[in-house]
Formats: structure tokens, C-alpha cells, sequence
């Protein structure tokens, strides 16, 4: 039921930021030389080298972000592993005392 409100939101962002987007890059045509220490980029606008590093930063959270999501989707396994390992010990053991109970009643 919400899908299409959680859509509609996205939509409207995805068209706000760029609608943000394309005014600074109207409002910043100035071109500049971006100078590394070993390499020299060529002359742009300034807004396409700071689209270019928020694109360059998201790709590197997305990148540390899902080594984390991985790691810890890891540890979700080992541990539910664990707890089946432990419940099905206790279903024994309470199976092994009720056996034991009634063994020892029928005598």
C-alpha cells in the first residue's frame, strides 16, 4: 500500500537533486584545471568536478558499506547455525528426561 508513496517520494528527490544539479552547473561555468601530484586533469567546469567527486565518494560508501553488509550477513549465518545447533540439543535433552521419567514411572 505505501509502495507507491515510498516511489513517488524517491521520484521527487531523484528530481530535486537534479534539477539542484543542473542550476549549479548553469550558475558555475567557470572551467579550472584540476592538478594532482602525479597527474593533471583537464580543464572542466567546476560543477562537473564536483559532480564527478560525489559520485566518486558514493561509489566508495556504497563499496565500504556493503563489505560491512557482507560481514555481518556472515555472522547472521554462523549464529542462526549456532542456534539451531543449541535448539536442537535442548529438543534432545528434554526428549532424553522425558524418556528417562518414563521409563523410571513403569517401575
Amino acid at each position: 500500500m505505501l509502495k507507491w508513496l515510498k516511489r513517488v517520494i524517491y521520484t521527487v528527490l531523484v528530481v530535486f537533486f537534479l534539477a539542484v544539479g543542473v542550476f549549479f552547473a548553469i550558475r558555475n561555468p567557470q572551467l579550472i584545471s584540476l592538478d594532482l601530484v602525479f597527474w593533471q586533469g583537464p580543464e572542466l567546469s567546476v560543477a562537473l568536478y564536483i559532480i564527478l567527486s560525489f559520485t566518486v565518494g558514493a561509489c566508495v560508501a556504497l563499496l565500504v558499506s556493503s563489505v560491512a553488509y557482507l560481514r555481518s550477513e556472515r555472522q547472521i549465518r554462523v549464529l542462526t547455525r549456532k542456534y539451531e545447533k543449541s535448539r536442537d540439543e535442548v529438543d534432545a535433552l528434554r526428549k532424553a528426561s522425558i524418556a528417562k521419567e518414563l521409563s523410571v514411572g513403569k517401575e
